[in-house]
């Protein structure tokens, strides 16, 4: 079923009341005060930090009353859980209208089903495994959330969802300089181990494909990749991500002479509409290395 099918089966409409004018009433129209505007009746629970960061992106945190232990931003909204191990009393007791969820691959657990059927409660999947996932986050978590709030919140919402698919756009608009330059990204753990690297038809190496460049990995998704394997994927450019990135494998001279480009983005380690800052100092990092004589 699809998102606007689900909230046209199970979403809750909100009715604003503009006010009636009195019969008989002789002010003109300009002397009437102003109408009070309807306050926000959302009440979200993320249970994605890359909704939770979406949110943040489209100025709507405060519209939070739960999140996941592992949601940056909020740290006033009270955790309720996981998808997968939800706190059902903490989830009661934050009353939410909608909750989002990133759809697991065994899908939406049905307790979690049942519990908000039964508190008619709105649950609304935002897949975020692409690059096209992410860019319609932004729209889906607004629209969802907008007929819940005042209109002063709708037309910043608005705005907001505008700017952020400006971003997206100049983020992997194509670079100059990128076409046929091989481009691995991964993740660095603990020293040694094995590194986590984004595949094809992973968000970020459709954004770096998007920009022109080829993919050191062709194996789709993500992947674990052991110091054999690194070698084989023959790289021109490895982007490394996380805050742990002084793997020894990409000091120099790596191997093959990949130039490394390190990236202290954790924000794009969580996928959604919160990485568009993100990928545009990605790509200005990565215009520096690429750039045309």
């Amino acid at each position: 079923m699809s998102l606007f099918a689900e909230l046209a089966r199970s979403s809750t409409c909100l009715v604003l009341l503009l006010g009636l004018l009195g019969a008989g009433c002789e002010r003109s129209e300009s002397a009437l005060p102003p109408v009070a505007d309807a306050p926000d009746t959302a009440r979200v629970v993320s249970l994605s930090p890359g909704v939770t960061a979406t949110l943040a992106a489209l100025g709507a945190e405060d519209l939070l009353v739960g999140r996941t232990p592992w949601c940056v931003g909020a740290p006033n909204t009270p955790a309720v859980g996981t998808l997968l191990d939800v706190d059902a009393e903490a989830l009661v007791r934050a009353k939410p209208t909608v909750i989002f969820v990133q759809p697991a691959a065994q899908g939406i657990p049905s307790a979690l089903v049942e519990l908000a059927q039964a508190h008619g409660w709105s649950v609304v999947p935002i897949p975020l495994a692409t690059l096209a996932d992410c860019r319609r986050a932004v729209k889906d978590v607004s629209t969802v959330c907008m007929p819940l709030c005042s209109e002063e919140r709708r037309l910043q919402m608005q705005r907001e969802a505008s700017r952020l698919g400006a971003a997206f756009d100049a983020a992997v608009a194509p670079l100059p300089g990128s076409a046929g330059k091989r481009v691995l990204a991964v993740v660095c753990g603990e020293e040694g181990a094995d590194l986590l690297a984004f595949g094809t038809e992973s968000y970020l190496m459709e954004v770096l494909q998007a920009q022109g460049f080829a993919p050191a990995l062709e194996r789709v998704g993500y992947q674990s990749l052991g110091n054999e394997d690194l070698l084989r994927t023959n790289p021109d450019i490895v982007i490394l991500l996380g805050r742990q990135m002084t793997d020894a494998r990409f000091d120099t001279p790596t191997a093959g002479g990949a130039k490394v480009v390190r990236l202290d983005e954790p924000a794009l380690l969580q996928p959604g509409g919160g990485i568009t800052e993100s990928l545009l100092r990605m790509r200005s990092r990565l215009a520096s290395e690429v750039q045309v004589p």
